[in-house]
């Protein structure tokens, strides 16, 4: 995708003394092309709704637990569809630090409490440089890095 970006210049030249003067004032204006990559929003947070250390979508299919520098977030029903990668255990959900990508956890346990907050759909929680931004579509996370994941019970994605 190609955009135009203006620029403009002021050049204003002014005579000092008395006598007859003129100030003259010229706008120049040029056009220089920016090439763009699309690439999906990292979203402006304005309001943070929830903030504790836990909290769960409205479904009760996904939970999400932040501790330690580290956020788990799990779908109770299992990443669909399974990482190619082996595990030894089961595919609980996604998980990052935050400075670094997304990875998709292997796990005997899970990061679901079923006592935690409910994050409504279109609020935001934010905690130690991650947020995250619930929908009728699933759950959306970043970290400080800008990295992220989403998550639902039809699909996953790291990015």
């Amino acid at each position: 995708m190609r955009r135009l970006v203006p620029l403009i210049a002021l050049v204003a030249a002014a005579a000092c003394g008395g006598g007859a003067t003129a100030t003259e004032t010229a706008v120049v204006a040029t056009q220089t092309v920016v090439d763009t990559v699309t690439v999906e929003p990292i979203p402006t947070i304005t309001t943070i709704t929830l903030s504790s250390p836990t909290f769960q979508m409205p479904s009760k299919n996904i939970g999400c637990t932040f501790g330690e520098g580290v956020l788990v977030c799990d779908v109770l029903s299992g990443l669909n569809p399974e990482p190619q990668k082996s595990c030894e255990l089961d595919w609980t959900g996604m998980e990052m630090e935050s400075n670094g990508p997304a990875q998709p956890r292997c796990a005997g346990d899970t990061a679901y409490v079923q006592s935690a907050p409910v994050l409504a759909y279109g609020d935001t929680w934010g905690s130690g440089g991650f947020f995250c931004t619930s929908a009728t579509t699933g759950l959306k996370c970043f970290n400080r890095d800008e990295h992220g994941f989403s998550l639902s019970r039809e699909a996953w994605a790291q990015f």
